[in-house]
């Protein structure tokens, strides 16, 4: 059986246009490249984490009302496991036996934005905004799936319990993630960040760009 890259579906059915990062549409639209960093290491057990993946590229498509993102970086290794759910071990509510593959670590990316519009030339900080100014972080994960989260600062980072529509496709050693948003106003600033499972990626432990203002 032949392997042309494996396609895995975030959304609740099989999406048309620009949702498929294969779509002819985004042939249309100029790739922004974005320089990738890595950020500090967070944990003293932390295996040295070389810039493996350098950039990403960035494309906004606005149609249908919505604002659709396409995020598109190398990465030699797919990282993506099936996770099993946790099975109970005793006749008890708490006592179960967790999933193995809570060890494990997968490929993920993400789009970060204000909460608020932006007055002036100050951006919220990378450090996933603060009080004053919140971010809303579109969360795609290989494994898990996509996930609407918010934050006020560092370490305030929370699940809404939204889900958003996505779509991905790893081939030929690279990652292709679509997302559709809602109508972002021009102008909107977007920080990426990128999570790659085979260095260990997790939590805080990532790539990350600078702030981005889509024309």
């Amino acid at each position: 059986m032949r392997r042309l890259g494996l396609i895995l579906i975030c959304s609740a059915a099989f999406a048309q246009g620009p949702l498929d990062p294969a779509d002819a549409a985004w042939k249309s639209v100029a790739p922004v490249t974005l320089a990738l960093y890595r950020t500090p290491p967070l944990y003293s057990t932390d295996t040295a984490a070389p810039l493996e993946i350098p950039s990403v590229q960035l494309q906004v498509l606005r149609s249908a009302g919505s604002t659709f993102v396409r995020l598109e970086w190398a990465d030699k290794s797919r990282d993506s496991t099936t996770l099993p759910k946790a099975e109970r071990a005793w006749q008890s509510e708490r006592l179960v036996t967790q999933s193995e593959a809570t060890g494990r670590f997968s490929d993920a990316c993400a789009v970060m934005m204000p909460t608020k519009p932006v007055t002036g030339d100050v951006n919220p900080s990378l450090q996933m905004g603060d009080a004053g100014h919140p971010v809303r972080i579109y969360f795609w994960d290989s494994s898990r799936g996509a996930a609407l989260m918010e934050a006020t600062g560092r370490e305030t980072t929370k699940r809404t319990g939204q889900t958003f529509p996505a779509q991905s496709q790893y081939a030929a050693g690279k990652w292709a993630v679509a997302m559709q948003l809602p109508d972002l106003p021009q102008g909107t600033p977007l920080a990426l960040a990128v999570w790659n499972g085979s260095q260990q990626d997790r939590d805080g432990r990532k790539y990350f760009t600078i702030w981005h203002q889509p024309r």
